[in-house]
């Protein structure tokens, strides 16, 4: 709704479900953690664990759009911390009064080629903290309040696939980051010449490149970002992807 029709289709992009957001998400982290709550039950040391854990991940989405991965993604999280805090509650009311949402916007970075869909992205995530922090102060009778607001999410306005994905989301040993998305698709026959220079140069070190899918620039990116490390990715995608020619050229 925030871009045009004609520029969304040159852009190749295209809004995601938050059904189809969810099938994505909960494999990549989001399972792991529901089982980790469950596990914690009403055990204080497992809980506090887990909260810490939450609060070292970070959400990167290199084509994030109008932000709606990110704000499902941060909503998903809040959900979990606001079920520790309960149980917290019960376990000890006193140490109650000391806890406050760990969970800062500045833990979700994006890019996103259009700036007024980059600037939808920042506003969208600014709108999901107030309505976690409404669903706090329903849930648990104290939140944070949403104003002043809160340094919004690390989203930068260009190109990801000339950007060094490092530089908008540094290496942290101490944090885990998950990337995920729904980037632009478009077949290597229905790439105008811009996208035809960014494989090009995404793929600069391999001699054969011109049949790949604009996504590819994204596969590839993500893999160099979370090789050596504890990072993963998860990308919603056509199945292009895994059949055909670009298996052999892209796997």
């Amino acid at each position: 709704a925030v871009v045009n029709e004609i520029d969304r289709e040159e852009l190749g992009m295209h809004y995601t479900s938050v059904k189809n957001i969810l099938r994505t998400i909960k494999p990549l982290f989001l399972d792991e953690l529901n089982d980790e709550l469950k596990n914690a039950e009403n055990d204080s040391k497992k809980i506090k664990s887990l909260l810490k854990k939450i609060y070292q991940i970070r959400i990167f989405d290199p084509a994030c759009g109008s932000g709606n991965f990110l704000v499902i993604a941060f909503k998903e999280l809040c959900k979990i911390e606001i079920e520790l805090f309960k149980r917290l509650k019960e376990i000890d009311k006193n140490e109650w009064l000391i806890l406050k949402s760990g969970i800062q916007l500045t833990q979700f970075f994006g890019i996103e080629i259009d700036d007024y869909a980059h600037e939808a992205s920042k506003l969208s995530l600014w709108i999901a903290e107030h309505q976690m922090n409404k669903s706090f102060e329903a849930v648990l009778g104290e939140a944070r309040p949403t104003l002043p607001l809160s340094p919004s999410g690390n989203i930068y306005c260009g190109n990801a696939t000339e950007i060094d994905w490092k530089k908008i989301c540094p290496d942290d040993d101490k944090k885990v980051t998950y990337i995920l998305g729904n980037p632009p698709y478009t077949g290597s026959k229905k790439q105008n010449n811009s996208q035809k220079k960014d494989v090009a140069r995404v793929f600069n070190e391999f001699k054969s490149f011109k049949n790949m899918d604009y996504i590819s620039c994204w596969f590839y990116l993500a893999s160099k970002f979370i090789k050596d490390s504890s990072n993963k990715f998860a990308f919603v995608s056509t199945k292009s992807v895994s059949q055909g020619e670009l298996v052999g050229l892209m796997w």
